[in-house]
């Protein structure tokens, strides 16, 4: 087989999951201020991001329906986000977010980016430009 030494791969194999997890309790940390999980934080970026119906939030958050449905009843209550009918198909419910809604997931983002920024603030700039080419090539395999 070609390809890196095993005992390489097995490093980075661990220091990828300890950045993911380190990144993913970072995220839980800042989303909480907001009084929000990740999901619902993840939700609100979905939404915002044009994935406005119930059944394609399941298929990116890889859950089931009624957890979607669940998420959406705690954001409605929240005043965060609300169901609409379809103008088009009015037995289709679409999604948007509140102003109320908007308004968080601008203060998600700017607290996630700075919380993120933090931590490459470790690297100097030649090494970020570096970091982000890598991650560019290694996330470019599941695109084929």
């Amino acid at each position: 087989m070609n390809g890196p030494p095993a005992p390489l791969v097995e490093e980075l194999s661990h220091l990828g999951y300890a950045l993911m997890r380190l990144l993913l309790q970072r995220a839980k940390e800042v989303f909480a201020k907001e009084g929000l999980s990740l999901l619902q934080a993840e939700v609100l970026r979905l939404v915002r991001e044009g994935v406005n119906a119930p059944s394609r939030l399941a298929e990116h958050l890889e859950v089931q329906p009624s957890q979607v449905s669940h998420l959406l009843a705690s954001l409605e209550e929240a005043g965060l986000v609300e169901r609409r009918l379809d103008p088009e198909d009015r037995r289709r419910v679409l999604l948007h977010l509140t102003p109320k809604g908007e308004e968080a997931q601008k203060r998600l983002k700017e607290a996630w980016l700075a919380a993120y920024s933090q931590h490459l603030a470790r690297l100097n700039p030649e090494e970020l430009l570096l970091f982000r080419d890598l991650l560019g090539k290694l996330t470019e395999v599941g695109r084929g």
